[in-house]
């Protein structure tokens, strides 16, 4: 079996996303409603280094969602793929740069067998980046986007409403005000929408003024 049927065949099965002393991830739909993010570009809004460089001196990024620790070049791994990578598999760049977390930058690295080998597969061979943002796109509503919307589902036709539906308010034209919308959030707080479809968490006891524009925070 070659690396990438290899890498194919171990994301179909059942496995850890993260160590037993982690914090688990929140479910991928979640993070991708609520977090503003540039899927092809890599980059996601409110991501800071995590202390951690290459031996060229470019840090890993990472962001906050609640009160879990998200590695960037994870995250746009899981978009890619519409779910989590196990947590025992690398997510290596290509180019040596950690802070580039472009999905054409990333592959998957398992660990090293009894024999010393490892597999690996670029992201670019299991799956497509364009479909990958055309489905994205078609989320009007990312409250309503689940991991299987980005595994199975053709990108939906837009309607012309001015602006991008790209998920994330900063991609997006105009200035967008909260609704007064709510819906539960995780670690005792409350996500609020927006006039542009996207969620945003605030901690219980703080509440957006609805004639307020967005505030990214």
């Amino acid at each position: 079996m070659n690396d990438v049927d290899y890498v194919r065949d171990l994301l179909k099965q059942t496995y850890a996303t993260e160590y037993p002393h982690e914090i688990p991830h929140p479910k991928l739909e979640e993070v991708i409603g609520s977090v503003a993010f540039d899927y092809l570009e890599g980059t996601v809004e409110g991501e800071n280094p995590n202390g951690e460089t290459s031996r060229d001196g470019n840090p890993y990024l990472w962001f906050k969602h609640a009160n879990k620790s998200i590695l960037s070049h994870r995250f746009i791994s899981a978009v890619t793929l519409g779910k989590w990578v196990p947590r025992e598999c690398n997510i290596d760049h290509v180019n040596h740069n950690p802070s580039d977390n472009r999905p054409s930058n990333l592959r998957i690295t398992t660990p090293r067998d009894n024999a010393g080998n490892r597999r690996e597969a670029l992201l670019s061979d299991l799956a497509s980046f364009d479909t990958v943002e055309a489905k994205l796109q078609s989320l009007k509503t990312p409250s309503h986007a689940t991991s299987s919307d980005l595994d199975d589902h053709p990108p939906a036709e837009q309607p012309d409403t001015g602006y991008s539906l790209s998920v994330g308010p900063e991609t997006r034209s105009g200035r967008p005000l909260y609704t007064g919308e709510t819906k539960p959030g995780s670690s005792s707080g409350t996500y609020h929408g927006t006039t542009f479809g996207s969620w945003h968490w605030y901690p219980d006891g703080s509440v957006p003024d609805p004639n307020e524009y967005v505030k990214h925070t």
